[in-house]
């Protein structure tokens, strides 16, 4: 008798420690379900109903790390900073012993020191990470952080701004807009920087986003008249503002220049194709801001008149559609469109079919340009008041943040053997032209070296 009863106060206690344990399990998967609905609130631009719900929480459980270190990235999103910058410490006072977690908040929190521009704290929590990390992901995502991902060294000087770089087919040279002689005209330079033509001469224009032809040593540019002595890049166009820009072709020997569209055309941000034999672009004829593409296969460029330009139009729809790039294949582009109150990239073929958003997310994209091979895109976004460049694949995965630091960085474009990426920044007070090598990582060496200049 006595056995039994051991025997069954046994089972009794084994009952109750699997109901407890299940209990806890249940409430514990409850609480992480609960997050992960917040989180995908954040994610989908949802701060402010976010951020009270995470209030809640740690109200109610103080200790709660993970619910601290979403709440500190909903006070990002919403330009609370100094209180992000809380949540983020006591969230590493929390993951003390959880050295993954306490790695993460304290990326986090440096993170936000940049956003805001105490960048003197922000090298500090850095330097203690970089230090103690053995994981190469972490070693990368600082480099993020704080510079390039890829060695970069400046192209141009000087006082002038220079801007709108395109390579040469072969990827020798590249041609570009500057503005050192109060207005924008057209130059050529190789890849050390070293000035090789001037191309265009038009005192009363400013001229710019130089594209290379497939006839060897013509260029098509944009045009249009000089109003002010100041420049005047243009990032993304609207269809509601009017534009006084056209297209002309320009031999890069004779100063020969070609009329292609007359300004009133109001047509910008020429990109050829891969072939070089057909052009799209952006332009407001119609009042609103399409895209429309140029077959040049037939043309004589010695001889020609504007009336033989027969331009196709390839959106129609209700918003703004702008600065397209081609695909590798000729026969499809990535563009920018101004829908749902954001600049977003979306793909279309040239017969106007098959269009799609890429990449849907909640910031504003501009800018893109596709590798040679059609693997890779980079392009420029807009996010918590920085323009930076992002280099993602072409099914729209694995993205990723390769430009940082002082300035802002825009205007991506990719060589025609896809190892180096030209782009602008004013990281030197004036818009310059850089040259990023994609085949020379940035080094930890060169990290240390950056944290402790």
């Amino acid at each position: 008798m006595l056995e039994w009863l051991k025997m069954l106060r046994a089972k009794h206690n084994l009952l109750i420690i699997i109901l407890c344990t299940s209990f806890f399990s249940l409430l514990t998967g409850c609480k992480i379900n609960s997050l992960n609905k917040i989180e995908k609130l954040l994610e989908e631009g949802i701060s402010q109903e976010a951020v009270e719900k995470l209030e809640i929480i740690i109200d109610k459980d103080p200790n709660n790390a993970d619910a601290r270190m979403l709440l500190g990235k909903g006070y990002n999103e919403l330009g609370r900073y100094n209180a992000a910058v809380l949540q983020f410490q006591k969230a590493s006072q929390l993951y003390a012993s959880q050295p993954k977690n306490l790695i993460n908040a304290r990326l986090e929190l440096a993170n936000t020191y940049l956003i805001y521009g105490d960048r003197d704290s922000a090298y500090r929590i850095l330097n203690i990470v970089q230090k103690t990390a053995s994981d190469p992901k972490v070693i990368k995502r600082i480099i993020e952080l704080v510079g390039d991902s890829y060695t970069s060294r400046q192209l141009t000087t000087g006082d002038s701004d220079n801007y709108s770089p395109a390579f040469s087919p072969d990827g020798s040279q590249i041609a570009f807009a500057s503005f050192r002689l109060d207005n924008g005209e057209i130059y050529i330079m190789d890849l050390s920087g070293r000035i090789h033509h001037r191309v265009t001469y038009s005192t009363d224009f400013n001229d710019n986003s130089p594209a290379f032809l497939k006839t060897p040593n013509y260029i098509f540019y944009s045009s249009e008249p000089k109003s002010t002595r100041e420049i005047k890049l243009v990032i993304q166009s609207s269809g509601s503002t009017p534009i006084y820009a056209g297209f002309n072709i320009a031999h890069i020997h004779s100063k020969i220049t070609h009329p292609v569209l007359p300004i009133s055309f109001g047509a910008r941000a020429p990109r050829t194709s891969p072939s070089g034999n057909m052009v799209v672009y952006e332009s407001n004829t119609d009042k609103n801001l399409e895209l429309y593409f140029i077959d040049l296969r037939e043309f004589d460029f010695s001889e020609y008149t504007t009336e033989n330009i027969n331009p196709q139009r390839i959106t129609h729809n209700e918003t703004d559609e702008g600065s397209p790039a081609f695909f590798p294949n000729g026969k499809s582009i990535i563009f920018v469109s101004s829908r749902n109150d954001l600049n977003q990239l979306y793909t279309i073929d040239i017969d106007g079919k098959n269009e799609q958003h890429f990449n849907p997310n909640r910031f504003d994209c501009y800018s893109p340009s596709v590798s040679p091979d059609g693997k890779k895109i980079v392009y420029m976004s807009a996010r918590y008041g920085d323009w930076e460049i992002y280099l993602i694949d072409s099914e729209g995965k694995n993205e990723r943040q390769i430009t940082s630091g002082i300035g802002r960085s825009i205007q991506p474009s990719f060589s025609p053997d896809g190892h180096y990426i030209a782009f602008v920044s004013d990281r030197s007070d004036n818009f310059h032209i850089y040259l990023m090598d994609l085949n020379k990582p940035t080094t930890r060496e060169e990290l240390v070296k950056q944290l402790n200049p």
